[in-house]
């Protein structure tokens, strides 16, 4: 789950764990029809923008997930990035 380690070092460089009292939550639930959500939500870091361009990190991102018909959302909320992605099982 190398998305995963990109959502973290993009958290470690820019997000929420870029700071001392920034946190980052993750769940996940098993679907209906053999598939698995993974929710990834920062708090507590430094206030979010959307980015004006995909950096490396989300190119990756969206390479992993859509090369194994999975899918992803970013919902980059000013208190900090969420991020769905939904993985069949």
């Amino acid at each position: 789950m190398l998305f995963l380690h990109e959502l973290a070092t993009n958290a470690a460089k820019y997000g929420a764990l870029s700071v001392t009292n920034g946190r980052v939550n993750m769940n996940w639930s098993d679907e209906t029809h053999g598939q698995l959500r993974v929710r990834w939500t920062e708090t507590g870091g430094p206030k979010v923008q959307e980015p004006t361009r995909t950096g490396f990190g989300g190119r990756i991102i969206e390479r992993l997930i859509g090369q194994q018909s999975r899918k992803a959302s970013f919902d980059w909320r000013e208190e900090g990035l969420v991020c769905e992605i939904t993985l069949p099982v």
